[in-house]
């Protein structure tokens, strides 16, 4: 009788193991699930750039109180002011966003600019080359060459956007800055462009096109960095 009750508790523990197991593999298996939702989420969330980029622009619109944002609105029409007064007139102004879309016309490319304002600057920043099937080697040399363009040029900045996908030339202009420094900086970017042209591009054999259409100028969707 003894043995009999000794095997019938070590089947009820061998039940209660297999159960507690089980309880385990069902658990594991709703938090890969949960996991596998989430992981779809955020890839869809990436698919959608664009969707992205527009929710970020208006929460960031949120944190600016009523103050900074009536500044932004006056530093707004400053530049597009400045702008007409050097006989730039063909500008698409996003004034919910505090944007400035300007299609920058060098020889018989057009490229990708915008004039971003901020309470305390005026940042322009121009797409002046999209890097595409460039291999490791290749890009260590561009690099390299918009490095070496940084430290002979005055008043021009190369940089490389967060996406890894093109190189700009930008100038960050503070809004207590005159007339004739803003068109200082204003054309460092046309310095810049020159520069990559006749420099940069020919070194590397790089193929030139433009970084955006004039009919993309119509909106102000694309990627802006500040």
């Amino acid at each position: 009788m003894a043995e009999k009750n000794k095997s019938n508790k070590e089947e009820g523990e061998k039940s209660n193991n297999i159960k507690d197991k089980n309880e385990n593999i069902t658990e594991k298996e709703e938090k890969n699930q949960e996991d596998n939702k989430e992981k779809d989420t955020i890839q869809e969330e990436s698919n959608n750039p664009s969707e992205n980029a527009s929710i970020i622009d208006e929460n960031l619109q949120l944190l600016l109180s009523e103050e900074e944002r009536k500044k932004m609105e006056k530093n707004l029409d400053l530049v597009v002011g400045y702008l007409d007064e050097i006989g730039i007139v063909d500008i698409n102004v996003d004034r919910k966003k505090l944007i400035i879309a300007v299609p920058f016309d060098y020889e018989d490319f057009t490229f990708l600019s915008h004039i971003v304002l901020s309470a305390d600057w005026i940042l322009i920043k121009t797409s002046i080359f999209e890097l595409e099937r460039l291999s490791e080697q290749s890009l260590i040399n561009l690099f390299a060459e918009i490095l070496k363009g940084n430290f002979i040029l005055n008043s021009v900045v190369y940089s490389l956007d967060p996406e890894n996908k093109s190189i700009w030339a930008q100038a960050d202009v503070p809004i207590s800055a005159d007339f004739d420094t803003f068109k200082l900086n204003y054309f460092s970017i046309v310095f810049a462009i020159d520069y990559f042209m006749k420099n940069i591009s020919p070194k590397l054999q790089l193929n030139l096109k433009s970084t955006a259409e004039k009919e993309d100028f119509q909106n102000t969707n694309s990627n802006l960095y500040i």
